[in-house]
């Protein structure tokens, strides 16, 4: 009776968990860029943070200036490294900083 085993190994034999064949040095180069990502987003948090403490007038277009320089520094080293997760950064840091100086603006005029 084992003579008529079928010798192919199944799908689910295969890819156990469901989980893809991906070799390591692919996995592990596509945390290196999420890594560059979470960086670059925390850092943005922490000059947010820094900036909104003690908010006055001039915080919200000092902030601005850090968000522009962060990106812009982000744009270059996606030119530099030809990496695609430094723009990914660049956009994110755009939206997220451009969404944060707009509510702390908002908030900054209410009484």
């Amino acid at each position: 009776m084992e003579d008529n085993k079928d010798e192919s190994p199944s799908p689910a034999d295969e890819n156990p968990g469901g989980i893809k064949n991906i070799p390591i040095k692919e996995q592990n180069k596509s945390y290196a860029g999420m890594k560059i990502v979470g960086i670059n987003i925390l850092i943005l948090a922490i000059y947010a943070v820094l900036c909104s403490i003690d908010s006055g007038g001039g915080d919200i277009i000092f902030d601005a200036f850090l968000i522009l320089i962060h990106v812009v520094v982000c744009i270059i080293m996606a030119i530099v490294k030809r990496s695609w997760m430094w723009l990914l950064s660049a956009l994110l840091v755009l939206v997220i900083g451009f969404s944060t100086c707009v509510s702390f603006g908002s908030l900054g005029n209410m009484h």
